[in-house]
């Protein structure tokens, strides 16, 4: 990891169902006029549902030719779509800034070598995941019932972390991960 990153990378995880994006959404709203943090817009070969998440549409063309390149700071795939983290995101943090995204727990070893990194996981008790997922109304029961029944990777314990369980109203889970947030960014200050 290169000594000239002065900033975090904050990556928000959990399974299918957890509220990641609707807290991220939250939480990016109750930040939007702090100048040094930012929420990483990933680049994903699927269609964005604007009231669900936020992130750039890209082609499988123009995945596999940004991949070839090495144009990513992370790039895998997942759910039979190809995800990518821009390469911009190493000018931010050269320039001290907390950028905060949502990835996939496979990819935080390979970010850990390369960033300062604390990884934020959200979870939820099964039932209500469940209803969630239903509620997005962007995949069939089947689909349902193969993301809940996904088995999630254990998190290595020696990253840098904090847990919530999103099992409350949208303002206590917003909360909730607004006070890890800074204590991500308290941490990165102390070390």
């Amino acid at each position: 990891m290169s000594d000239a990153f002065k900033g975090i990378l904050i990556f928000v995880v959990g399974p299918s169902g957890a509220g990641k994006d609707t807290l991220m959404a939250g939480a990016a709203t109750a930040l939007s006029q702090d100048p040094n943090i930012s929420f990483v817009r990933r680049l994903i070969t699927r269609e964005a549902m604007a009231e669900l998440e936020d992130h750039g549409t890209i082609s499988e063309t123009q995945y596999e030719e940004m991949v070839q390149q090495g144009d990513f700071a992370l790039h895998w795939r997942a759910h039979g779509l190809g995800y990518i983290i821009p390469k911009d995101i190493e000018d931010e943090l050269r320039a001290g800034k907390t950028l905060i995204c949502n990835t996939s727990r496979k990819q935080l070893p390979i970010a850990h070598q390369k960033y300062p990194i604390h990884v934020i996981n959200i979870t939820a008790p099964l039932a209500l995941r469940a209803e969630r997922l239903a509620g997005r109304g962007r995949e069939t029961k089947e689909e349902i019932t193969q993301r809940l029944n996904r088995k999630v990777d254990d998190i290595d314990p020696s990253l840098p972390q904090t847990q919530i369980i999103n099992d409350q109203s949208l303002e206590m889970g917003v909360t909730r991960l607004l006070d890890a947030i800074n204590e991500a960014k308290t941490q990165k200050v102390a070390m």
